[in-house]
């Protein structure tokens, strides 16, 4: 950080410039986010920015963000972000305030256990071959589509059995995308625009009620039978306070807000990954060649299993780049629940505070040549500085899933390695596309087959 910043004691921020009337910084940012967003360390290490009457601070020093994110006493999931994030999840593991958090992950964190990791890997593999068991030489692949084909029914078989009610499990699919649509929308919009009738909000609120109709049939269902079923819903259904060491299953709203939680963590964040991965791969042959010869040495010419993942550095090296460059929740916010001082500046209570993983990953001084794609630098490295990596969290609120959704990558990508061979097609590369989650804009890649290259 500066050493202005750490110097002056003052208790306002750098300001960020361009603000128009009424409606501040919100036309930047809806019009660029990325460009707005990489153009604030410019301005200081904390910068003051305006949505319409929503006023933030944004942090744009990585050990600043990692103070943040680990004092949740103070730093809270308060504000309007979280209150529109919630009329989406509910009261969830993800979304709930500090005060219900650490009960909830005790709740969540046994689905997660990595000696259940190759039961899911097996899942995993399972579901990979029927979505690519289609695939011909020379095809032309919409990749998003085909990553949330690959999430979404890697998640849903992955939380209910098949005995679990396929009408129910096929509502959820079917809202996830106008739910995560109108998310990054109506956090930045004023309230009495999210309340208006405009086909949007319409679609919004539809998927909403149809995601929770769907929830709630499934919670119903599981609750209504004795059969013993093994799969992520049992697990948080059997939960226990393991501290008092008492029953204490969560009732239905929260186990709705856990289970919306779970499906948007599990399938819209991962296929973003999964499709900036397979981007990658095509737009760097030679990386693409070093993993399928790292594949073809480890594996032969069998799937990948979860022990074997810890033999594939190189892969797993092209994943966590891929997340550095595209971290899919780009931008997450925090609000002041008292009176404190960060880097220097005074904060106010009630306020609200901004930080990107998208920034901080990409910042020079923490990594040379950060618009560089090179998997090697996650190769034999010591770790950065606190804050540098944020795509997972930090502190209490570390993603309870990141062990999941590693394997879930590792798996597209060294599975996909063994028998195909990913090219880009003509026609000019698109930037991101950034809403709640950061997705690649209308990818698509010509599949080769290595059988017949």
């Amino acid at each position: 950080m500066s050493s202005t910043t750490r110097s002056t004691g003052v208790a306002v921020a750098g300001t960020a410039p361009g603000a128009l009337p009424l409606v501040g910084h919100a036309v930047a940012l809806l019009r660029d986010p990325l460009r707005f967003i990489a153009s604030l360390p410019a301005h200081g290490d904390l910068v003051s920015v305006r949505f319409g009457p929503l006023r933030a601070i944004v942090v744009c020093d990585p050990e600043l963000a990692h103070q943040v994110i680990t004092n949740e006493k103070v730093f809270d999931k308060t504000g309007p972000l979280w209150r529109r994030a919630r009329e989406v999840e509910g009261e969830g593991v993800i979304t709930t305030v500090r005060a219900e958090h650490r009960r909830q992950r005790r709740m969540v964190q046994p689905a997660f256990h990595r000696a259940r990791m190759p039961h899911y890997a097996e899942i995993m593999n399972e579901v990979l071959a029927e979505e690519t068991a289609s695939w011909r030489h020379g095809q032309v692949l919409p990749v998003s589509p085909f990553t949330l084909r690959f999430t979404s029914e890697t998640t849903a078989r992955v939380m209910f059995t098949e005995a679990s009610d396929p009408e129910a499990v096929a509502g959820i699919r079917v809202a996830l995308p106008d739910l995560v649509r109108g998310v990054f929308r109506r956090m930045l919009s004023p309230a009495v625009v999210n309340w208006l009738p405009l086909p949007a909000n319409r679609s919004f609120v539809r998927a909403r009620r149809q995601l929770q109709d769907s929830i709630h049939q499934l919670i119903t269902g599981y609750r209504s039978t004795d059969e013993k079923r093994d799969d992520m819903m049992a697990v948080l259904l059997a939960a226990q306070d393991v501290e008092n060491g008492v029953a204490d299953a969560p009732d239905d709203a929260e186990m709705a807000a856990m289970v919306t939680g779970l499906f948007l963590a599990g399938t819209e964040t991962t296929a973003s990954s999964g499709s900036w991965a397979m981007r990658m791969l095509a737009e760097h042959p030679d990386v693409q060649a070093r993993v399928q010869r790292e594949v073809d040495t480890v594996l032969g010419d069998r799937a990948p299993t979860y022990e074997d993942l810890i033999h594939l550095p190189y892969t797993r090296a092209v994943v966590t780049e891929t997340l550095r460059l595209y971290p899919p929740a780009w931008l997450l916010a925090r609000g002041t629940t008292s009176r404190t001082t960060l880097g220097g500046h005074t904060i106010p209570a009630g306020a609200n505070v901004i930080y990107s993983a998208y920034l901080v990953q990409r910042l020079a001084r923490v990594y040379p040549e950060p618009d560089r794609f090179d998997p090697d630098r996650w190769l034999n490295a010591t770790s950065g500085c606190p804050g540098s990596f944020l795509v997972f969290g930090e502190g209490a609120r570390k993603c309870a899933g990141d062990t999941f959704a590693l394997t879930q990558l590792m798996i597209v990508v060294a599975g996909l390695a063994r028998r195909w061979e990913l090219r880009t097609v003509p026609g000019p590369s698109k930037g991101p596309r950034p809403r709640a989650v950061l997705h690649p804009r209308d990818l698509k890649l010509q599949l080769v087959s290595r059988g017949a290259v």
